[in-house]
């Protein structure tokens, strides 16, 4: 038995051109990456960005930052403030879907973190969601803006009343205004 040791042009060839396949995935791999991260980086932006230059959720987002008094029993069916608010609400319900679907990171999220507590610490808000909350568990559908809903109950920003139907008989701070 003998073995052959010759290494021809060939082979070298063939050597190189694997070594080269090599490094042009490692390449492309490394563009794709970066294109990821820059795709990223803009859909943040974007997202960011709504939550500035769209008049509705920024004049819904001053609304409740500043504490005016905008929920009463009118407010259902009044139109134009309801369509902001739910707008608001689905778009930031939206936000805390990408974050629950791990969409985006825990890091993106902190650009938007400070809006969704503002929003949620909000006491007319929580009467709204509280409403919400119970008329949809009346007729055994889940909540409406259900992300932004479940991120508030995880970082509890609803205290023990808010979960019983008939808190608005004993605490002042509920009401019911959608007939549960």
């Amino acid at each position: 038995m003998s073995f052959v040791t010759d290494i021809l042009l060939s082979d070298h060839f063939a050597g190189f051109s694997l070594f080269l396949v090599v490094i042009s995935g490692i390449f492309a791999c490394y563009k794709w990456c970066c294109d990821v991260t820059l795709k990223r980086a803009s859909y943040i932006n974007e997202l960011t960005e709504k939550i500035r230059t769209d008049p509705l959720i920024r004049d819904t987002l001053y609304l409740l930052d500043y504490g005016r008094p905008w929920y009463s029993s009118d407010f259902h069916n009044s139109g134009s403030p309801e369509l902001k608010m739910d707008k608001t609400l689905s778009y930031f319900s939206y936000i805390c879907y990408l974050i629950d679907q791990n969409i985006i990171s825990d890091k993106e999220f902190k650009f938007f973190k400070y809006e969704i507590e503002r929003i949620l610490d909000n006491q007319e808000l929580q009467d709204y969601l509280y409403n919400l909350y119970h008329f949809s568990n009346s007729i055994n559908v889940p909540i409406t803006f259900y992300y932004l809903f479940e991120y508030g109950k995880e970082h509890n920003f609803f205290d023990v009343d808010f979960f019983n139907p008939n808190a608005h008989e004993t605490n002042s701070k509920y009401h019911n205004f959608l007939n549960f």
